[in-house]
């Protein structure tokens, strides 16, 4: 039977204690101190394909205290140690859910802010649309909305974690969206209000840049490494980044519902394993 999702995800905080530094293993860090710079106080996060809950740490260890933060995501083991690891924290709740299927209630979380980062390009293409619509329902209907997902590009090739049989009838084939493929999609679901390359390769964007932009990459790369240096100019490039973030809202007329008022559920209230 082929396996439709790809569960794996990277981990920056075990590679940063081996000394290992990657632009890759930088953005992810650098997505969720993004989220800490936009948050308020106050306000609920949804972190849809939470993982590990490497957000909620971010917020929790710079402490900033939200009103609530619900982590959702696939697989019971993940979700189990995260719920363990942070049960000191009275306002974060966690929950097992396939992102995909229509199981959950996702509507009932009504957050400000939803987020789902390299999760997008684990659960098939086939997916996207499903997976787009569950992601929209977390949300009020004032939230903002954050996604990242890596660009695909077939000169440079697909991450081996994303390329796998999604059950589609392709077969083992490349699970990412090119930049422009997944804008198309997204405008189905969504306004985009801005974008933010997460890092990018030199040859991808010099030809773009303008004076003073090559003056500040030649000033940079003096000192820091090339690693670095992705993640620093490629907010400014985001159509010519290896991964973006998008940053979305709903479409002027996309009302939602408010749910109906439900007592706290437990952890696994919603165990779709």
């Amino acid at each position: 039977m082929a396996k439709v999702y790809n569960t794996t995800d990277l981990r920056p905080d075990q590679a940063f204690e081996r000394h290992v530094f990657h632009r890759d293993q930088f953005a992810h860090y650098l997505r969720w101190t993004h989220i800490l710079k936009e948050a308020k106080i106050g306000e609920s996060i949804v972190d849809f394909g939470c993982g590990a809950a490497n957000l909620l740490e971010v917020l929790y260890r710079n402490k900033f205290k939200q009103k609530e933060y619900i982590g959702i995501d696939i697989r019971e083991k993940t979700i189990q140690e995260a719920a363990e690891k942070y049960a000191n924290v009275p306002w974060a709740h966690f929950y097992v859910a396939d992102l995909v299927k229509n199981y959950m209630d996702f509507s009932k979380f009504n957050a400000d802010k939803v987020c789902a980062f390299e999760v997008l390009e684990h659960v098939g293409k086939q997916n996207a649309d499903a997976f787009l619509e569950n992601f929209k329902a977390c949300g009020n209907n004032n939230a903002t909305y954050y996604l990242s997902t890596p660009n695909y590009d077939p000169s440079v090739g697909a991450a081996g974690n994303h390329t796998y049989d999604s059950g589609d009838g392709r077969g083992v084939d490349v699970q990412e969206f090119d930049h422009w493929e997944l804008e198309g999609i997204l405008l189905k679901h969504f306004n985009i209000v801005k974008k933010f390359g997460t890092f990018a390769s030199a040859k991808d964007y010099k030809p773009l840049m303008n004076d003073w932009q090559q003056k500040m990459f030649d000033a940079l790369k003096e000192y820091y490494d090339s690693n670095l240096i992705a993640n620093i100019m490629a907010p400014m490039f985001p159509d010519a980044s290896r991964n973006t973030l998008w940053v979305l809202k709903r479409k002027p007329g996309d009302v939602k519902v408010a749910p109906k008022a439900t007592e706290q559920p437990s952890l696994f209230e919603d165990d779709l394993m």
